[in-house]
């Protein structure tokens, strides 16, 4: 009686783990770049963007301060008028719901390493809703999705990037780069 009672109790408390781990990745965000090592020239910019992922598809999308400022660095950030669309995507063999929230270009003339702040988001998710089988449609053929909506927030981590010297170039690529070489 106790070894069945223990084993009902394991089985609860792992279920239990299970769902607390899959809460923590309903909704999160990530900050990439196509530049390997985060590593931009000096005097060069590139290009941050701002992903959304979700088990759930996205409704209203809010970030509670867009505009970033870095000191010695030159950030905009890229508009987009058009409404946000969503695709799918696999990440760890899971699907994920996942927008592209924003862009910015970010470049300085000073070489050091640079920090771009953490992003807070606050998202209303869709979920679907089960529905009663109704007798006379029993395929659900004109049956139309229910939603219940919950409101999920996340941050981005704080994303660090560094400013580098151009690299020296040799005299052969001078020459052929058609500059004078003395």
């Amino acid at each position: 009686m106790t070894r069945q009672l223990l084993v009902i109790l394991f089985t609860l408390l792992s279920f239990s783990v299970t769902v607390a781990k899959e809460d923590n990745n309903t909704f999160f965000a990530e900050i990439t770049t196509g530049n390997k090592n985060n590593e931009i020239t000096v005097g060069d910019s590139t290009v941050f963007s701002v992903w959304l992922y979700s088990i759930y598809p996205f409704g209203d999308i809010e970030c509670s301060k867009p505009n970033i400022k870095i000191n010695n660095c030159h950030v905009r950030r890229v508009t987009r008028n058009q409404r946000q669309s969503q695709s799918r995507r696999y990440i760890n063999n899971k699907l994920y719901y996942c927008t592209l929230w924003g862009q910015y270009i970010i470049g300085s003339d000073k070489k050091g390493t640079y920090t771009i702040p953490s992003l807070d988001f606050t998202a209303t998710l869709y979920i679907q809703v089960q529905q009663d089988i109704d007798p006379f449609d029993p395929f659900g053929f004109f049956r139309q999705p229910q939603y219940k909506k919950i409101e999920s927030s996340t941050s981005t981590p704080a994303t660090k990037f560094s400013i580098i010297a151009e690299p020296l170039k040799t005299t052969e690529e001078l020459l052929k780069s058609g500059k004078a070489v003395i």
